[in-house]
Protein backbone atom coordinates (compact mmCIF):
# COMPACT_ATOMS: atom_id res chain seq x y z
CA UNK A 1 0.00 0.00 0.00
CA UNK A 2 1.48 3.34 -1.01
CA UNK A 3 0.71 6.69 0.57
CA UNK A 4 -0.35 9.62 -1.54
CA UNK A 5 1.71 12.83 -1.28
CA UNK A 6 -0.29 15.57 0.46
CA UNK A 7 -0.92 18.83 -1.35
CA UNK A 8 -0.15 22.08 0.44
CA UNK A 9 -2.40 24.72 -1.08
CA UNK A 10 -1.12 27.65 0.98
CA UNK A 11 2.62 27.13 0.51
CA UNK A 12 4.41 25.50 -2.42
CA UNK A 13 7.85 24.20 -1.42
CA UNK A 14 9.15 23.86 -5.00
CA UNK A 15 12.97 23.82 -4.87
CA UNK A 16 15.19 24.32 -7.91
CA UNK A 17 17.31 21.25 -8.65
CA UNK A 18 20.52 22.60 -10.27
CA UNK A 19 22.50 20.63 -12.87
CA UNK A 20 24.89 21.52 -15.67
CA UNK A 21 22.92 22.68 -18.66
CA UNK A 22 19.86 23.80 -16.62
CA UNK A 23 17.95 26.56 -18.39
CA UNK A 24 18.04 29.56 -16.07
CA UNK A 25 15.31 31.98 -17.06
CA UNK A 26 12.85 34.20 -15.19
CA UNK A 27 10.79 31.18 -14.13
CA UNK A 28 13.83 29.50 -12.58
CA UNK A 29 14.71 32.68 -10.71
CA UNK A 30 11.14 33.07 -9.47
CA UNK A 31 10.97 29.44 -8.26
CA UNK A 32 14.29 29.74 -6.46
CA UNK A 33 13.28 32.89 -4.58
CA UNK A 34 9.70 31.75 -3.93
CA UNK A 35 11.02 28.60 -2.26
CA UNK A 36 12.95 30.62 0.35
CA UNK A 37 10.12 33.14 0.79
CA UNK A 38 7.57 30.37 1.40
CA UNK A 39 9.88 28.62 3.85
CA UNK A 40 10.25 31.87 5.80
CA UNK A 41 6.51 32.61 5.77
CA UNK A 42 5.73 29.08 6.95
CA UNK A 43 8.33 29.40 9.72
CA UNK A 44 6.91 32.71 10.93
CA UNK A 45 3.35 31.38 11.08
CA UNK A 46 4.24 28.01 12.63
CA UNK A 47 6.74 29.25 15.20
CA UNK A 48 5.45 32.72 16.02
CA UNK A 49 1.88 33.23 14.79
CA UNK A 50 -0.09 36.28 13.69
CA UNK A 51 0.12 39.58 15.55
CA UNK A 52 2.47 42.21 16.96
CA UNK A 53 6.05 41.09 17.55
CA UNK A 54 7.23 44.34 19.10
CA UNK A 55 6.44 48.05 19.10
CA UNK A 56 3.55 49.35 16.98
CA UNK A 57 2.11 51.20 19.98
CA UNK A 58 -0.96 53.31 19.22
CA UNK A 59 -1.09 56.63 21.11
CA UNK A 60 -3.41 59.64 21.04
CA UNK A 61 -2.30 63.13 20.06
CA UNK A 62 -1.45 65.67 22.76
CA UNK A 63 -3.63 67.65 23.11
CA UNK A 64 -6.22 65.08 22.00
CA UNK A 65 -7.85 65.36 18.59
CA UNK A 66 -9.11 62.78 16.09
CA UNK A 67 -5.62 61.58 15.16
CA UNK A 68 -3.57 58.71 16.57
CA UNK A 69 0.09 57.90 16.04
CA UNK A 70 1.49 54.41 15.47
CA UNK A 71 5.06 54.02 16.67
CA UNK A 72 7.67 51.93 14.80
CA UNK A 73 7.55 48.18 15.24
CA UNK A 74 7.17 44.75 13.66
CA UNK A 75 4.21 42.46 13.04
CA UNK A 76 3.32 39.25 11.16
CA UNK A 77 0.15 38.96 9.08
CA UNK A 78 -2.03 35.94 8.28
CA UNK A 79 0.08 35.09 5.22
CA UNK A 80 3.29 34.94 7.28
CA UNK A 81 4.60 38.23 5.88
CA UNK A 82 6.60 40.60 8.06
CA UNK A 83 5.09 44.06 8.44
CA UNK A 84 7.83 46.54 9.33
CA UNK A 85 7.11 50.13 10.27
CA UNK A 86 10.34 52.12 10.53
CA UNK A 87 8.94 55.61 11.15
CA UNK A 88 6.01 56.86 13.27
CA UNK A 89 2.82 57.22 11.25
CA UNK A 90 -0.18 59.39 12.13
CA UNK A 91 -3.66 58.59 10.82
CA UNK A 92 -7.02 60.31 11.15
CA UNK A 93 -9.90 58.51 12.88
CA UNK A 94 -12.98 59.59 10.92
CA UNK A 95 -15.86 61.08 12.86
CA UNK A 96 -19.10 59.12 12.90
CA UNK A 97 -22.73 60.16 12.76
CA UNK A 98 -23.66 57.04 14.75
CA UNK A 99 -21.92 54.97 17.40
CA UNK A 100 -19.32 52.73 15.68
CA UNK A 101 -16.15 50.76 16.32
CA UNK A 102 -13.12 51.86 14.31
CA UNK A 103 -10.27 49.39 13.86
CA UNK A 104 -6.66 50.50 13.40
CA UNK A 105 -5.38 47.89 10.95
CA UNK A 106 -1.90 47.20 9.61
CA UNK A 107 -1.69 45.48 6.21
CA UNK A 108 0.92 44.25 3.76
CA UNK A 109 1.53 46.30 0.61
CA UNK A 110 4.05 46.27 -2.21
CA UNK A 111 5.15 48.68 -4.90
CA UNK A 112 6.72 48.03 -8.29
CA UNK A 113 9.91 50.04 -8.80
CA UNK A 114 12.99 50.39 -11.03
CA UNK A 115 11.02 50.12 -14.27
CA UNK A 116 12.93 48.82 -17.30
CA UNK A 117 12.14 48.43 -21.00
CA UNK A 118 12.91 44.85 -21.91
CA UNK A 119 12.75 45.64 -25.63
CA UNK A 120 12.86 48.86 -27.55
CA UNK A 121 9.37 50.30 -27.49
CA UNK A 122 8.16 47.46 -25.25
CA UNK A 123 6.10 47.68 -22.09
CA UNK A 124 8.22 48.71 -19.05
CA UNK A 125 8.60 46.00 -16.40
CA UNK A 126 9.54 46.50 -12.73
CA UNK A 127 12.99 45.18 -11.93
CA UNK A 128 12.29 45.26 -8.17
CA UNK A 129 9.30 44.93 -5.84
CA UNK A 130 9.42 47.07 -2.70
CA UNK A 131 7.62 45.37 0.19
CA UNK A 132 5.85 47.86 2.43
CA UNK A 133 2.96 48.09 4.90
CA UNK A 134 0.02 50.44 5.26
CA UNK A 135 -1.94 51.49 8.32
CA UNK A 136 -5.54 52.63 8.08
CA UNK A 137 -8.68 53.21 10.08
CA UNK A 138 -11.46 50.80 9.10
CA UNK A 139 -15.02 49.96 10.04
CA UNK A 140 -14.18 46.31 9.33
CA UNK A 141 -12.12 44.08 11.59
CA UNK A 142 -8.71 42.96 10.31
CA UNK A 143 -8.82 39.96 7.97
CA UNK A 144 -5.53 39.58 6.08
CA UNK A 145 -3.74 42.21 8.21
CA UNK A 146 -3.38 42.61 11.98
CA UNK A 147 -5.30 44.72 14.45
CA UNK A 148 -3.28 47.31 16.35
CA UNK A 149 -6.17 48.88 18.27
CA UNK A 150 -9.89 49.57 18.17
CA UNK A 151 -11.84 52.63 19.25
CA UNK A 152 -15.53 52.81 20.18
CA UNK A 153 -16.34 56.21 18.69
CA UNK A 154 -19.34 58.13 19.95
CA UNK A 155 -21.45 60.16 17.51
CA UNK A 156 -19.91 63.52 16.58
CA UNK A 157 -16.84 62.85 18.71
CA UNK A 158 -13.94 65.30 18.36
CA UNK A 159 -11.33 63.63 20.55
CA UNK A 160 -9.56 60.29 20.76
CA UNK A 161 -7.82 59.76 24.09
CA UNK A 162 -5.38 57.31 25.66
CA UNK A 163 -7.25 54.96 28.04
CA UNK A 164 -7.46 55.86 31.70
CA UNK A 165 -7.51 52.12 32.45
CA UNK A 166 -5.80 50.00 29.78
CA UNK A 167 -7.84 46.96 30.86
CA UNK A 168 -11.17 48.79 30.50
CA UNK A 169 -10.98 51.34 27.71
CA UNK A 170 -14.04 53.55 27.45
CA UNK A 171 -15.69 55.23 24.50
CA UNK A 172 -13.34 57.44 22.42
CA UNK A 173 -10.36 55.76 24.13
CA UNK A 174 -7.74 53.59 22.43
CA UNK A 175 -8.69 49.97 23.17
CA UNK A 176 -5.94 47.34 22.94
CA UNK A 177 -8.13 44.36 23.90
CA UNK A 178 -8.16 42.96 20.33
CA UNK A 179 -4.41 43.35 19.84
CA UNK A 180 -2.49 40.08 19.87
CA UNK A 181 1.14 40.01 21.04
CA UNK A 182 3.33 37.19 19.77
CA UNK A 183 6.93 36.04 20.00
CA UNK A 184 8.70 32.72 20.38
CA UNK A 185 6.50 29.75 21.36
CA UNK A 186 7.99 29.67 24.85
CA UNK A 187 7.54 33.38 25.45
CA UNK A 188 4.12 33.81 23.87
CA UNK A 189 2.51 30.56 24.92
CA UNK A 190 4.52 29.28 27.87
CA UNK A 191 5.70 26.30 25.84
CA UNK A 192 2.13 25.00 25.53
CA UNK A 193 0.27 23.71 22.50
CA UNK A 194 -1.28 26.10 20.04
CA UNK A 195 -3.76 28.33 21.85
CA UNK A 196 -7.31 29.16 20.90
CA UNK A 197 -8.20 32.83 21.31
CA UNK A 198 -11.79 34.09 21.20
CA UNK A 199 -13.39 37.50 21.68
CA UNK A 200 -15.89 38.05 24.50
CA UNK A 201 -18.07 41.15 24.35
CA UNK A 202 -19.78 42.79 27.34
CA UNK A 203 -23.06 44.23 26.09
CA UNK A 204 -23.80 47.83 26.98
CA UNK A 205 -27.44 48.47 27.81
CA UNK A 206 -29.62 50.90 29.74
CA UNK A 207 -29.56 54.70 29.83
CA UNK A 208 -26.75 56.45 27.89
CA UNK A 209 -24.81 57.38 31.05
CA UNK A 210 -25.48 54.12 32.89
CA UNK A 211 -22.50 52.02 34.00
CA UNK A 212 -24.62 49.19 35.41
CA UNK A 213 -23.63 46.97 32.49
CA UNK A 214 -19.99 47.10 33.70
CA UNK A 215 -20.73 44.93 36.74
CA UNK A 216 -18.69 41.71 36.81
CA UNK A 217 -16.27 43.00 34.14
CA UNK A 218 -13.30 42.49 36.46
CA UNK A 219 -14.63 39.06 37.43
CA UNK A 220 -14.98 38.10 33.76
CA UNK A 221 -11.37 39.13 33.13
CA UNK A 222 -10.24 37.08 36.11
CA UNK A 223 -12.23 34.09 34.83
CA UNK A 224 -10.53 34.40 31.42
CA UNK A 225 -7.09 34.81 32.99
CA UNK A 226 -7.53 31.73 35.21
CA UNK A 227 -8.93 29.71 32.31
CA UNK A 228 -5.97 30.71 30.12
CA UNK A 229 -3.49 29.72 32.84
CA UNK A 230 -4.90 26.22 33.10
CA UNK A 231 -6.01 25.47 29.53
CA UNK A 232 -5.20 26.34 25.90
CA UNK A 233 -8.17 28.73 25.69
CA UNK A 234 -7.69 32.48 25.94
CA UNK A 235 -9.97 35.43 25.23
CA UNK A 236 -10.04 39.15 24.55
CA UNK A 237 -12.62 41.21 26.44
CA UNK A 238 -14.45 43.95 24.53
CA UNK A 239 -16.42 46.31 26.77
CA UNK A 240 -19.45 48.36 25.86
CA UNK A 241 -20.46 46.33 22.81
CA UNK A 242 -23.66 47.36 21.03
CA UNK A 243 -25.72 44.53 19.51
CA UNK A 244 -26.07 46.72 16.41
CA UNK A 245 -22.30 47.00 15.91
CA UNK A 246 -22.10 44.05 13.53
CA UNK A 247 -18.39 44.56 12.75
CA UNK A 248 -17.60 43.76 16.42
CA UNK A 249 -20.41 41.31 17.20
CA UNK A 250 -19.65 39.01 14.26
CA UNK A 251 -16.11 38.53 15.60
CA UNK A 252 -17.30 37.59 19.11
CA UNK A 253 -17.92 34.04 20.23
CA UNK A 254 -19.58 35.06 23.51
CA UNK A 255 -21.67 38.09 24.46
CA UNK A 256 -22.07 38.63 28.22
CA UNK A 257 -24.80 40.70 29.90
CA UNK A 258 -25.20 41.62 33.54
CA UNK A 259 -26.94 44.22 35.68
CA UNK A 260 -29.61 44.68 38.33
CA UNK A 261 -32.40 46.66 36.66
CA UNK A 262 -34.90 45.57 34.06
CA UNK A 263 -34.01 46.15 30.42
CA UNK A 264 -35.53 45.83 26.98
CA UNK A 265 -33.88 45.87 23.58
CA UNK A 266 -35.29 47.38 20.41
CA UNK A 267 -36.62 45.03 17.71
CA UNK A 268 -33.46 45.77 15.67
CA UNK A 269 -31.21 44.85 18.61
CA UNK A 270 -33.16 41.65 19.26
CA UNK A 271 -32.87 40.69 15.61
CA UNK A 272 -29.09 41.27 15.78
CA UNK A 273 -28.83 39.05 18.88
CA UNK A 274 -30.89 36.35 17.16
CA UNK A 275 -28.54 36.45 14.13
CA UNK A 276 -25.54 36.28 16.47
CA UNK A 277 -26.80 33.08 18.11
CA UNK A 278 -27.93 31.59 14.81
CA UNK A 279 -24.31 31.97 13.61
CA UNK A 280 -23.15 29.91 16.59
CA UNK A 281 -22.47 32.66 19.14
CA UNK A 282 -23.42 32.30 22.81
CA UNK A 283 -25.37 34.96 24.72
CA UNK A 284 -24.86 34.70 28.50
CA UNK A 285 -27.18 36.72 30.77
CA UNK A 286 -26.98 36.88 34.57
CA UNK A 287 -27.81 39.44 37.27
CA UNK A 288 -25.49 40.98 39.82
CA UNK A 289 -27.11 39.91 43.10
CA UNK A 290 -24.64 41.57 45.45
CA UNK A 291 -26.77 42.85 48.34
CA UNK A 292 -30.00 41.15 47.21
CA UNK A 293 -31.32 38.61 49.77
CA UNK A 294 -31.26 35.00 48.62
CA UNK A 295 -34.46 33.81 47.01
CA UNK A 296 -35.65 37.32 46.20
CA UNK A 297 -36.64 37.76 42.52
CA UNK A 298 -34.69 40.42 40.61
CA UNK A 299 -35.75 42.58 37.67
CA UNK A 300 -32.73 41.74 35.51
CA UNK A 301 -33.39 37.99 35.57
CA UNK A 302 -37.03 38.62 34.75
CA UNK A 303 -35.98 40.67 31.71
CA UNK A 304 -33.62 37.87 30.63
CA UNK A 305 -36.45 35.31 30.64
CA UNK A 306 -38.68 37.70 28.70
CA UNK A 307 -35.89 38.26 26.16
CA UNK A 308 -35.55 34.49 25.66
CA UNK A 309 -39.26 34.26 24.99
CA UNK A 310 -39.19 37.08 22.43
CA UNK A 311 -36.26 35.39 20.71
CA UNK A 312 -38.22 32.11 20.58
CA UNK A 313 -35.67 30.38 22.80
CA UNK A 314 -37.05 27.53 24.94
CA UNK A 315 -35.03 27.35 28.18
CA UNK A 316 -34.10 23.92 29.54
CA UNK A 317 -32.22 22.98 32.69
CA UNK A 318 -28.94 21.28 31.71
CA UNK A 319 -28.67 17.65 32.75
CA UNK A 320 -25.61 15.47 33.22
CA UNK A 321 -23.65 15.35 29.98
CA UNK A 322 -24.77 18.79 28.78
CA UNK A 323 -21.79 20.78 27.42
CA UNK A 324 -22.19 23.36 30.20
CA UNK A 325 -21.56 20.55 32.66
CA UNK A 326 -18.87 18.65 30.78
CA UNK A 327 -17.06 20.66 28.06
CA UNK A 328 -13.97 21.07 30.26
CA UNK A 329 -14.79 20.35 33.92
CA UNK A 330 -17.29 17.71 35.00
CA UNK A 331 -20.41 18.56 37.01
CA UNK A 332 -23.44 16.42 37.79
CA UNK A 333 -25.56 19.56 38.29
CA UNK A 334 -24.73 23.28 38.01
CA UNK A 335 -22.77 24.49 41.04
CA UNK A 336 -24.32 26.86 43.56
CA UNK A 337 -23.89 30.57 42.79
CA UNK A 338 -24.15 33.66 45.01
CA UNK A 339 -27.84 32.91 45.39
CA UNK A 340 -28.16 29.15 45.99
CA UNK A 341 -31.80 29.40 44.91
CA UNK A 342 -30.78 30.63 41.46
CA UNK A 343 -31.33 28.50 38.39
CA UNK A 344 -29.27 27.75 35.29
CA UNK A 345 -31.05 27.35 31.97
CA UNK A 346 -29.80 27.03 28.40
CA UNK A 347 -31.96 28.03 25.46
CA UNK A 348 -30.34 27.20 22.11
CA UNK A 349 -27.09 29.18 22.56
CA UNK A 350 -28.58 31.49 25.22
CA UNK A 351 -27.44 30.90 28.82
CA UNK A 352 -29.33 32.41 31.76
CA UNK A 353 -27.85 32.01 35.26
CA UNK A 354 -30.06 33.78 37.79
CA UNK A 355 -27.85 32.89 40.78
CA UNK A 356 -24.88 35.15 39.78
CA UNK A 357 -21.50 33.53 39.17
CA UNK A 358 -19.85 36.84 38.26
CA UNK A 359 -19.58 38.04 41.87
CA UNK A 360 -17.91 34.74 42.78
CA UNK A 361 -15.33 35.25 39.98
CA UNK A 362 -14.46 38.46 41.83
CA UNK A 363 -14.36 36.66 45.19
CA UNK A 364 -17.47 38.44 46.43
CA UNK A 365 -20.83 37.40 47.87
CA UNK A 366 -21.45 39.98 50.58
CA UNK A 367 -25.15 39.30 51.01
CA UNK A 368 -24.24 35.95 52.55
CA UNK A 369 -23.79 35.66 56.29
CA UNK A 370 -20.46 33.97 55.62
CA UNK A 371 -17.96 34.64 52.86
CA UNK A 372 -18.11 32.12 49.99
CA UNK A 373 -15.91 29.08 50.46
CA UNK A 374 -12.85 28.31 48.37
CA UNK A 375 -14.77 25.40 46.86
CA UNK A 376 -17.63 27.72 45.82
CA UNK A 377 -15.17 30.10 44.14
CA UNK A 378 -13.39 27.25 42.36
CA UNK A 379 -16.64 25.68 41.16
CA UNK A 380 -17.88 29.03 39.80
CA UNK A 381 -14.61 29.48 37.92
CA UNK A 382 -14.76 25.97 36.46
CA UNK A 383 -18.40 26.39 35.44
CA UNK A 384 -17.48 29.70 33.74
CA UNK A 385 -14.62 27.96 31.93
CA UNK A 386 -17.11 25.39 30.63
CA UNK A 387 -19.22 28.21 29.18
CA UNK A 388 -16.15 29.69 27.49
CA UNK A 389 -15.35 26.31 25.94
CA UNK A 390 -18.96 25.95 24.74
CA UNK A 391 -18.67 29.37 23.08
CA UNK A 392 -15.33 28.45 21.51
CA UNK A 393 -16.90 25.38 19.97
Amino acid sequence: MTSQPQQNNKFQFLRVNPFRGLLVDETTWADAHDYHRNQMRFHLLAMHGVGVVQGLDVVASQPPDMKVTIRPGLGIDTEGRMLLLTEPQTILIPGQANFATIFVVMEYDEKATMMQNITEGGTPQPARILEECTIRASLEAATSGIELARISVEPNSRQIRNPVDVLQAGNNEIDLSGRKLIGTPGAAQGGKAQRTVISVGIIKHGAPNSVEWKRHSEGLRRLIRDTANGTNLDANVLEGVSPLDDAVVKNCKLLYMTGRSSFKFSPEEELALRRFMDRGGVLWCEPCRNGIPSGTPDDFSRSCIELAQRLNRQPIQPRAGHPLLSSRFLFAVPPAAVDPAGVVVEANRMIITTGDYGCLWEGRGQERVEAPSREALRSAQEFGANALFVAAG
